[in-house]
């Protein structure tokens, strides 16, 4: 299993992946995958407010610190999603 700072590198892709297979599948969700995806809509909504305060040069300490911090939180739920699925299954 990679590293959190593999996943850290690609949060953006995970992201996109985690909202493609709940957009496949909204109807079957599990609890744990529910989690994971609150989890990534926070990390969402975290990212697009730091990259729109960027865009315009005012991107503050705060929205820096919860970008990260929201971007740490995601990875690591992914992270704990992946290995209890692969669990699972072997």
């Amino acid at each position: 299993m990679p590293s959190l700072e593999t996943f850290l590198e690609r949060a953006d892709e995970l992201a996109q992946d985690v909202i493609n297979a709940w957009n496949a599948s909204a109807a079957n969700l599990t609890p744990e995958f529910r989690t994971l995806l609150h989890k990534t809509f926070l990390y969402k909504t975290a990212r697009q407010i730091a990259e729109n305060h960027r865009a315009f040069d005012i991107l503050s300490n705060r929205d820096e610190v919860k970008e990260k911090a929201a971007g740490l939180i995601f990875v690591r739920a992914y992270k704990i999603y992946c290995d209890r699925q692969a669990a699972r299954f072997n």
